[in-house]
């Protein structure tokens, strides 16, 4: 027998060799008669099982339905059916999976019944793989106990546990009824409870005991006991002389207690983790295990942090600084990993101290003891990769006169007399990366007053290393650090002994003062993290030259250090915020984000994509198909994907893990995003939009209960910031990242568009009755709209949805709410009715109304130029510059007119074709006038669009963008504008060095333009 999902079975050992051949060949007319012979000659109902088989495979509704009559029979009769018979119809449906037969309804539980009869039988092995590979866990679960019973006495333990781990996933799996959810659960806990009880009473177990011998049998017993059972049962087993971490340890098993410290961190039990984490330390140091084995950093940290936790923190810090010295005085023998975590250990365990323990005579000098383990880590580690990432959270603790040592005494320091220039420049960077971190801490800024010698004073606060005027972070030393940042990135530039050593380093310095340089001058802009509230217009806040300069001087790096992912992932979500999406898609290409990261970083790039550049989904391969293609291959099948290799290699902990993966890929918010965005796109341009997006494969599971998880990763972006202030991806969104309330207002309103757009298939051919037809059409649509307006309006209703979308998202999710509703009442009102229309109709439509005027109104327009003796007014290129990164807002106004006009549209278009029972004509008067509105917005946003890609078409902006960078060069220039600007176009190369990137700049936002010039305006 092989499984349908390995291709076509072959027939059972006593079949005939003529039926045999033409099965295997295909020929099913002749296997059709063949089969039916024998079936009339043998009686035997395996040959009628072929026959129908067979005639499944030839065209024809009637036939094809015969096999689905012929399953349900089966599943109807009480009798346990062959085994060959099951898996010839198994076979047979295989395109009806999910369709017209729900495997777990039919195909599921006849393996079950047919594996209970024969657990013996080594076929009962492959019904439990059918059933998990199609994810029937019912089935699987009756399966996996029928073997567990008939093997319970013999050394193949996996039986039980997979019977235990079924039991698991099955209680905590939709396929559960809520009546059984808690018999699965507590069966689950107490099979492992008995097995661990075993463990603990028995002398020494067999290997045809029942008891816990792995570390995945062991680890899967605490991770059930973690969902179903309680706290105190727990932390109590996790106590126990065999099975408790401890134990667990000594045998050389460490997972149990990295597990078990997270469990236990999130419920605050300090005292159990610092127990534990100390009774682990010393192990190592006895003998007991080697030396090393624990000792990693996050075990160092939440010994630490547990010590300055517990009821006597001294006391226990105490004991931390005491072992910590017995490991340092062995850390000869260890390699350089836990040298540098004994390091970092030390660094903590110091951090942690109380400040009356560090400063015992309160004596407020910089030169503490934090100060000095920062001084003699950096010593060892400053030409480290990780150096900065290291010591950045601690340095944002210290106190101002401590930063102050730190900068000035400290680390001038480091290098001795005899450092070569190499490492002179790599202390010089990571200076330069410590003094940016430091302008975003609060403790370098003190409040001043808000009137000084009778003047108001803009600034809030004094900053304490320049002493002027200052908000965080301060102007004045973000502008010198540029300077200098600038002067020591020449300084390498022109030495070539520098420039050959950059290869031998860890990382090239060059790229660390180009980061400082580029996000410093990004603070200087003006660019602030962007949110629903703020402004809508980038330019209104930011200073472009100041912007555009750190993109050029970041990208100039690039072509230095084209490998770095960091740099390039923050170029990519500049050049988006810029309005160039060619060029940031350019750039993200070349990173080649792998298939099991596209769920976390595709969002990095595509979210917003279709509104900023439709233009991009027009190229010869299908901008989103990386995404589709994986959501499409990993999600094919309804089991996570190689659940049976887990499974067969007794990998327990590892199916709980592939299992709740595959539930939140199942629900991601970037699969949402795909899909959406590839529909918009395609709607764009009048393209043909396969099926409804509630028929899509992908969203089949989900509804309006379902909570999608966002998984995207920011982790890649360079973070230089102090956890006082936001991380620098938040500064360069284009709007909210994905959510669970936008993603399902995004579903929403597409399932509205697909109702306004519904044509019948082809082939189609409607009953004779066209009133029933009718009839069962208007019953269907408002039971859609009822729903959907209900849906939106709940979603946008959530506490939360204000803060997950852009106000233009806002606007178009809410009048598609009243649209929804608009429609509902329209639709409802009788023609016949000499009854006025419902007030909620005109009321609906005026707030429609003044919801796209607000959503104008907010995000305006551009104008149009005005003539001038004659001649058009040439755009200004700030108007023009501050249109293109606001074009996800002109997409949303296009969106929410043509939604409007398409909305009456459907309504005026119903009328037409029920002329005996059509509308009220004071609701085809309201929907006139909707239909004229979305009209009116869609010619203005058509308007714009010619309006940007007339001033783009103009000559001269070549100049234009590099005198937005530099300043003209007759102009005027502050000394401090001056000056910084002056460092920047050393670093770049002055304006000839930046033609090149000013050039693409200007031909990336014409693609745009010229992509949104062809998207259809109706």
């Amino acid at each position: 027998m092989s499984p349908y999902s390995y291709g076509r079975p072959a027939l059972k050992g006593s079949v005939d060799v003529q039926l045999q051949t033409a099965f295997s060949d295909g020929n099913w007319q002749t296997v059709v008669r063949l089969a039916a012979k024998r079936a009339a000659t043998l009686k035997d109902p395996y040959y009628e099982a072929v026959k129908i088989c067979a005639e499944s495979q030839l065209d024809g509704t009637a036939k094809k339905c015969g096999l689905l009559v012929a399953v349900d029979e089966l599943i109807k009769n009480k009798k346990t059916p062959d085994i060959d018979t099951i898996e010839l119809y198994e076979w047979a449906c295989r395109d009806f999976l999910g369709y017209e037969v729900e495997y777990a309804d039919t195909l599921g539980p006849l393996r079950a019944r047919w594996a209970k009869a024969y657990p013996g039988s080594s076929l009962a092995l492959q019904c439990l793989q059918a059933c998990l590979e199609n994810w029937d866990l019912v089935s699987a679960q009756q399966i996996s106990t029928s073997l567990d019973k008939t093997y319970a006495n013999t050394a193949d333990r996996r039986y039980m546990f997979w019977n235990i781990t079924l039991t698991f996933l099955l209680s905590i799996s939709p396929q559960c009824t809520n009546a059984s959810r808690k018999v699965y659960s507590m069966l689950a806990v107490r099979q492992l409870e008995r097995a661990a009880d075993l463990t603990e009473n028995a002398a020494k177990l067999e290997s045809t005991d029942r008891g816990l011998l792995t570390e995945e049998e062991i680890c899967l017993y605490y991770r059930v006991l973690l969902s179903h059972g309680t706290k105190e049962e727990f932390i109590s087993r996790l106590k126990s002389p065999k099975l408790g971490a401890t134990s667990q340890l000594k045998a050389g098993r460490k997972v149990l207690l990295c597990e078990s410290l997270d469990a236990l961190q999130t419920w605050g039990e300090w005292d159990l983790i610092y127990n534990l984490c100390r009774e682990a330390l010393t192990l190592g140091l006895e003998g007991a295990t080697t030396p090393f084995f624990l000792c990693d950093l996050q075990l160092w940290r939440k010994f630490a942090s547990a010590a300055s936790k517990v009821t006597d923190s001294e006391s226990a810090l105490g004991e931390v600084q005491a072992l910590l010295k017995r490991y340092i005085d062995i850390k000869d023998k260890a390699s350089e990993m836990y040298k540098k975590n004994l390091s970092l250990a030390l660094l903590e365990t110091t951090f942690r101290l109380p400040a009356a323990t560090l400063n015992p005579n309160h004596d407020n000098a910089g030169l503490s003891p934090r100060v000095v383990q920062i001084g003699l880590f950096l010593d060892q580690y400053f030409e480290r990769l990780s150096a900065f990432d290291d010591v950045k959270s601690y340095v944002a603790e210290l106190g101002f006169e401590e930063v102050k040592t730190l900068m000035e005494t400290v680390l001038p320091k480091i290098p001795d007399e005899n450092a070569d220039k190499g490492r002179q420049t790599v202390l010089k960077a990571l200076e330069c990366k410590l003094r940016y971190l430091l302008s975003t801490c609060p403790q370098t800024l003190s409040p001043q007053p808000s009137v000084v010698d009778g003047q108001i004073q803009d600034k809030a606060f004094q900053c304490r290393l320049c002493n002027n005027p200052a908000s965080l972070p301060c102007e004045t030393c973000l502008k010198k650090l540029v300077v200098d940042a600038a002067n020591t990135y020449r300084q390498i530039a022109g030495d070539k002994e520098l420039l050959g050593s950059i290869p031998r380093m860890d990382k090239d310095p060059r790229l660390d003062l180009a980061l400082v340089m580029g996000t410093s001058l990004l603070k200087l802009s003006g660019l602030r993290p962007r949110s629903s509230e703020a402004s809508q217009s980038l330019w209104q806040d930011v200073e472009p030259g100041l912007f555009l300069q750190a993109v050029l001087l970041l990208d100039t790096q690039l072509k230095e250090t084209p490998g770095d992912t960091e740099l390039r992932l923050l170029l990519v979500q500049l050049y988006l915020l810029l309005g160039c999406a060619s060029y940031a898609h350019q750039l993200w290409t070349p990173l080649d984000v792998k298939r099991t990261i596209q769920d976390s970083l595709s969002p990095l790039f595509f979210d917003r994509i279709s509104t900023l550049s439709p233009g991009l989904f027009q190229g010869t391969r299908p901008l989103m198909e990386p995404l589709r293609s994986f959501y499409s291959h990993t999600l094919s099948d309804k089991s996570p994907v190689r659940i049976w290799d887990a499974f067969s290699a007794g990998s327990y902990t590892s199916i709980l893990d592939m299992t709740e993966f595959d539930g939140k890929l199942r629900r991601s918010c970037t699969l949402m995003m795909t899909l959406v965005e590839e529909r918009r796109a395609i709607r764009c341009y009048g393209g043909k939009i396969d099926c409804e997006i509630e028929d899509h494969p992908l969203t089949e599971n989900i509804n309006d209960e379902t909570t999608l998880v966002d998984k995207t990763d920011y982790g890649p972006f360079p973070n230089l910031e102090s956890l006082h202030g936001p991380p620098i991806h938040e500064y360069l969104r284009l709007g909210p990242g994905l959510s669970n309330e936008r993603s399902h207002l995004a579903f929403l309103s597409e399932q509205y568009l697909d109702l306004l757009a519904y044509k019948p298939p082809k082939d189609y051919k409607p009953s004779r009755n066209t009133n029933d037809v009718a009839l069962r059409d208007r019953e269907y649509t408002l039971e859609t709209l009822s729903r959907l307006s209900n849906s939106l309006t709940d979603f946008l209703h959530h506490p939360s949805t204000p803060s997950r979308l852009t106000a233009g998202e806002t606007s178009y999710y809410t009048i598609l709410s009243l649209l929804a509703a608009a429609l509902l009442v329209a639709l409802s009102t009788p023609r016949s009715s000499s009854d006025p229309v419902p007030q909620t109709l005109s009321s609906l439509t005026q707030s429609i109304k003044s919801a796209f005027a607000s959503l104008q109104t907010t995000t305006p327009l551009i104008p149009t130029p005005q003539k001038e003796e004659g001649k058009k007014k040439p755009l200004p290129e700030a108007s023009c510059i501050a249109t293109l990164p606001e074009m996800p807002t002109l997409a949303c106004i296009r969106a929410t007119a043509l939604a409007i006009r398409h909305s009456a549209g459907f309504v005026l278009a119903l009328d037409e074709q029920d002329r005996k029972g059509g509308l009220h004509r004071d609701v085809l008067a309201q929907m006139k006038v909707l239909h004229e509105l979305g009209g009116k917005g869609v010619g203005e946003v058509k308007a714009a669009v010619q309006t940007v890609k007339a001033g783009l078409g103009e000559a001269g902006w070549l100049d234009r963008v590099l005198d937005l960078v530099f300043g003209e060069e007759e102009e005027e220039e502050t000394e401090e504008g001056d000056e910084v600007t002056r460092a920047v176009e050393e670093v770049v190369g002055g304006r000839a060095g930046a033609e090149e990137w000013a050039g693409r700049v200007v031909e990336s936002w014409r693609e745009g333009v010229k992509g949104w010039g062809m998207v259809r305006m109706e």
